[in-house]
């Protein structure tokens, strides 16, 4: 495609996808989530990706959804096509993703940080949902997946108010893993990933998997899930290898099975 919106490359095991509509501060048009989505299709069945970085441009990760395209939707437009102002199949990706984010997430951008599993921000980085402010609000997730993060008080005042939070207070609220300068956001993310990617394939979807029915399951249910979950990791030769490795004292080789 012709100025595609999502650039990708992998290396390492590691994929980077950059949204690439700077123009727009990475607004999320329609054909930029298209892009996403189907950028994630691939990579989730490509056996030599493991782990995935997500980021943006210097100015912004993405400064939410696309108003100019978003404006003249109506009521019947958007239930019929069942919108949501940004992508939800980040949200159900099997392999871990890791944001790089420097300068704005807002909205739907904020969105798409709350379904990644490790946020890097540079220090330049903010944070926010000021959808209110335009007499709307969150519809991929915001007022779901912000509360079970950062708690329900905090995550208020940001969505009531529309205000925009930093980065050093995105990591005491707990949005943000860590924060690094901005010329050293995008080699700490893929450090973080190429660790990550390190690791048995099959191990890290389980992982995963256990990891988010805790954000939508009692604890007596999830518990249960993650038993099974521990209990299948028995049946892969990595299980085998890296507990072999580990007595043997010496580094496991994975074989993603």
């Amino acid at each position: 495609m012709a100025n595609p919106m999502i650039t990708t490359s992998v290396g390492e095991r590691v994929a980077t996808l950059r949204l690439d509509r700077p123009e727009a501060l990475n607004a999320l048009c329609d054909r930029l989530v298209s892009e996403l989505d189907a950028a994630l299709d691939v990579l989730e069945h490509d056996p030599a990706v493991a782990a995935v970085v997500l980021t943006g441009g210097p100015d912004a990760f993405a400064a939410g959804a696309d108003l100019k395209e978003m404006v003249g939707k109506t009521l019947s437009d958007v239930v019929s096509e069942d919108f949501s102002g940004c992508s939800r199949r980040l949200a159900s990706f099997e392999l871990p993703v890791v944001a790089a984010v420097a300068g704005y997430a807002l909205g739907g951008g904020c969105e798409l940080v709350e379904m990644c599993d490790i946020v890097i921000a540079a220090d330049t980085a903010r944070f926010g949902h000021p959808e209110v402010t335009v007499g709307t609000l969150s519809g991929a997730g915001g007022t779901q997946r912000l509360p079970r993060a950062i708690g329900k008080h905090k995550a208020m005042d940001l969505l009531l108010t529309g205000r925009l939070m930093d980065a050093r207070e995105a990591e005491r609220a707990g949005l943000v893993s860590r924060v690094v300068p901005e010329d050293e956001l995008l080699d700490t993310a893929r450090s973080v990933a190429r660790t990550v990617a390190s690791r048995s394939r099959p191990v890290l979807k389980l992982l995963k998997q256990a990891a988010l029915r805790s954000q939508s399951m009692p604890l007596d249910d999830g518990l249960v899930f993650e038993r099974r979950l521990f209990q299948l990791s028995f049946g892969l030769h990595d299980r085998w290898e890296g507990m072999e490795a580990f007595v043997e004292k010496r580094r496991p080789i994975f074989l993603d099975r």
